[in-house]
């Protein structure tokens, strides 16, 4: 083969050559590049996994800890707790759920078993175990939303079962169970619906009417008695407004129940009355307890009443009240003879009263001075009665109070008789007194009161009786230690009174017969007065007489026993408590506080002092105490509702004890009044500490001594100087501060007793009378206190407002004059005390 002729075909090879080392050049280079890239990619792709291996070890550890967590969380909860999956299959459950069910096992050998099969181990103990597997197969169906059960076991717990479908993304995976043993709660529920519905049944029968209101007075349940009572039915009334159905549109009881309102809101509760108005428009009035009660947060969200039908009643007060003002009406009459003879009858008194005074100034004999003392006595003993008892609708009316102290009753008598003595006619009748040796000891008794009954009987005696005797005797029937009851008779051989008039000689105006009268005169007055004194000492008395032949009057009193004062020489008798003990003053007075404590100090006694019923009751709650001395009338608490509330506290610690009233009110109504409230004794204010270590004693609160007694400090005639000397005994401490006291505050009362009656307010201005009536009494100012006692009637209707400025000027005038006698006193005792200092 030519050479030249293969040129062009080597030539095309060469450039295949080329071509071709080309190609693998590229490839090589290509593949280079992916081999480089590929390791790339394997490099990172071995730092993802690691990177997704370290992740997973996290999030394996956390979804551990979240898992102990919550299985410690669910372990720890008061209720068994179950969950299993979308096939049924347990996968969580605690020991409360296992305990509750009474299942043997333990929750690692539960797992994993399914939830029918746990179902079947259990059903036994149920009372239907049929309706125990059908709310299985029910709940696992997966058709359900939220469900509750209550199941009832054969041993009667109750088991509350709440069933959960679990949802995730809209898909059912699974169900939670939760389950508690309600056994108590129900057992609890069913006490508290039995107790409601007993005593709602007790209330209903009672024929109380319940209503529900909200703050804002709209009704929320109306009871059954209600709506009787009102014409209503509940639906008619649920939502409506109380106050704008019912509340009658009068001011003062709009104003009324305001107060009842803010007492709500308050927290309290109270017991008032108002009128209602039915749904026929009738009136009916109606006693409602009122009480707030309150919302789980122990918030008040309303008032529930109750309610009682009193229209029958108030009807019937008001008939009494018509039928007692024709009474007065009927009896003005006779009062007003009694207010003329009183008058006519002092004219004379004053008249002796006067002549026996100058009569001492005619330098008299030792023998008329005798006499002169004894008339001064009677007319002065006579003017006491006049003023006092004499008026015999006073005792009848209850005005009228024991003012009692330590009396010899023996000696009493022997002066009575020798006065009695002195208005015989003739000479021809003896009077005489028997004595039973047996009473050996004094009495407590109000002297007025024992001179009233036994001058009236001896006065008739005397003035019916023309020759033989008059005899009073006394004899013990019965003896207790600290009571005694003594029988006393009082027997004269005078004119005797007919058989027919006996039963109504105790009545007023009442005497044997229109010729006794003519003849002896007299006003019928005596015999009514001494019936109602014996009764006062719980006493009755008797009359047997023979026309021609006499009278005998017979009859018993009561009295306190005390020991015999020995008069053989000057003593006097000391107190002595123990500080052991502790009493409560409850007083709103200064003057009063500050006279209490200065005796309990003296008596070396521990005591407290509230100003009122409320801060009582704080101290009565943490405190205990031996005796409490309760006044009556006290601003925004008054003793009688601080005892009802201190006895109804029966777990308090002073549930049990001794309360004694403090009142200035002399009417024994307030007595009783006190003594229903829950107190045990009453005091009539002012009083000695005498009587108050009377009562202490009845109590074992104070031990009594004697000791030799100084002369007693005279306060000279400016005040009551008898008086003063019976209050403090020697205590001039006390007196100096009781006198202070009283100078520093009583300026302001006066005024404030002035703007009361200037305003017309006689409510207030009576309490203010009765409130600064023992202060006059506690520095001697005694007239001044009996004009306050005038004017504290104004309210109850005793003194007519039209004199009340006429007394009250007359005590403003003494006042004036008795300030400075009280202060001219007061620094005779401080000059006293000071000398006293000195020479000590």
């Amino acid at each position: 083969m030519d050479p030249k002729s293969d040129l062009p075909l080597q030539e095309d090879l060469r450039e295949k050559n080329k071509m071709l080392e080309r190609r693998i050049t590229r490839e090589r280079a290509a593949r280079k590049e992916a081999e480089g890239l590929l390791e790339t990619k394997s490099e990172a792709l071995f730092q993802a996994n690691q990177q997704l291996s370290s992740l997973n070890k996290t999030l394996e550890r956390k979804v551990s800890r979240r898992t102990e967590t919550m299985s410690t969380l669910i372990n720890n909860l008061h209720a068994g707790v179950l969950l299993n999956d979308e096939n049924g299959k347990i996968i969580l459950i605690n020991k409360d759920f296992l305990k509750i069910f009474r299942i043997p096992f333990t929750p690692t050998e539960i797992i994993g078993l399914d939830q029918r099969d746990s179902a079947n181990m259990v059903k036994h103990l149920f009372n239907d175990p049929s309706r125990f597997i059908d709310i299985i197969d029910n709940c696992l169906s997966g058709n359900t939303d939220v469900m509750s059960y209550e199941l009832v076991m054969k041993d009667d717990r109750v088991v509350d079962c709440d069933f959960i479908p679990v949802r995730a993304g809209g898909e059912f995976v699974g169900h939670l169970w939760q389950v508690r043993d309600v056994t108590d709660a129900r057992t609890i529920q069913k006490k508290i619906a039995d107790s409601e519905g007993k005593y709602r049944g007790i209330i209903e029968n009672m024929e109380l009417g319940l209503l529900e209101v909200d703050n804002n007075h709209i009704i929320q349940r109306a009871y059954e008695w209600f709506c009787d009572m009102t014409g209503y039915t509940e639906e008619e009334l649920i939502g409506k407004n109380a106050v704008e159905i019912f509340l009658v549109k009068e001011t003062k009881l709009k104003k009324a129940m305001d107060v009842q309102d803010a007492k709500r809101l308050r927290g309290e509760q109270s017991i008032y009355e108002t009128k209602l108005i039915k749904k026929n428009g009738d009136e009916i009035w109606v006693l409602i307890s009122g009480a707030p009660f309150y919302d789980n947060e122990g918030v008040i969200v309303g008032t529930i009443g109750i309610h009682y039908d009193i229209t029958d009643r108030k009807n019937l007060e008001y008939e009494l009240k018509k039928a007692k003002s024709q009474a007065e009406m009927s009896r003005e009459a006779e009062k007003q003879f009694l207010a003329n003879m009183s008058h006519e009858i002092r004219n004379p008194i004053n008249a002796i009263v006067g002549m026996t005074n100058l009569m001492y100034d005619t330098q008299p004999s030792n023998k008329q001075l005798e006499h002169l003392d004894r008339i001064k006595y009677a007319s002065d003993m006579l003017m006491g009665l006049i003023s006092g008892i004499l008026d015999i609708s006073k005792i009848e009316s209850g005005n009228f109070e024991l003012v009692e102290k330590q009396l010899d009753i023996r000696e009493a008598l022997e002066a009575i008789i020798e006065i009695a003595g002195f208005n015989k006619q003739v000479d021809d009748v003896q009077l005489r007194l028997e004595w039973d040796k047996t009473i050996d000891f004094d009495i407590m008794a109000d002297p007025t009161v024992i001179n009233q009954i036994f001058l009236n009987l001896l006065n008739n005696a005397v003035k019916f009786t023309h020759k033989g005797e008059i005899v009073v005797r006394c004899r013990l029937l019965a003896d207790f230690e600290e009571e005694a009851n003594l029988l006393f008779v009082v027997k004269d051989t005078g004119i005797g009174i007919p058989q027919e008039k006996r039963k109504s000689i105790f009545e007023s105006f009442n005497q044997g017969d229109k010729e006794t009268k003519l003849k002896y005169g007299g006003t019928g007055l005596g015999l009514a007065i001494v019936k109602n004194l014996v009764a006062k000492y719980g006493g009755k008395i008797v009359v047997d007489s023979e026309e021609g032949a006499g009278s005998t009057f017979q009859f018993n009193l009561h009295f306190q026993r005390l020991k015999k004062r020995d008069k053989s020489n000057s003593k006097k008798t000391t107190f002595l408590g123990s500080k052991a003990n502790r009493i409560l003053i409850v007083e709103d007075n200064q003057i009063n506080q500050a006279y209490l404590s200065g005796i309990l100090e003296n008596w070396n006694i521990q005591y407290d002092v509230a100003n009122h019923g409320v801060e009582a009751l704080k101290l009565l709650e943490f405190k205990p105490y031996d005796l409490v001395l309760m006044d009556i009338r006290m601003p925004i608490m008054d003793g009688y509702e601080t005892t009802i509330r201190t006895r109804s506290n029966h777990s308090g610690l002073n549930h049990t004890v001794p309360i004694v009233a403090l009142t200035a009110s002399a009417l024994v109504d307030e007595k009783e009044r006190a003594l229903a409230a829950g107190m045990n004794f009453h005091l009539t204010k002012p009083f000695t500490p005498d009587q108050l270590a009377q009562v202490f004693k009845k109590f074992e609160l104070l031990e009594e001594f004697t000791e030799q007694d100084n002369v007693p400090f005279d306060f000279g005639d400016a005040l009551d100087n008898s008086y003063l000397q019976d209050f403090y005994g020697d205590d001039l401490d006390r007196v100096k501060l009781m006198f202070s006291i009283f100078l520093n505050n009583i300026a302001t009362e006066m005024s404030t007793l002035q703007e009361q009656l200037d305003e017309n307010d006689w409510l207030n201005f009576s309490r203010t009378a009765h409130k600064i009536k023992p202060n006059f009494a506690m520095v001697g100012l005694t007239e001044i206190s009996e004009l306050m006692q005038t004017l504290e009637g104004v309210d109850n209707g005793h003194t007519s407002s039209h004199d009340a400025p006429k007394v009250l000027i007359k005590a403003q005038q003494l006042f004036v004059e008795g300030r400075k006698n009280v202060e001219n006193v007061l620094a005779k005792i401080e000059k006293y005390i000071e000398d006293e200092l000195y020479n000590c």
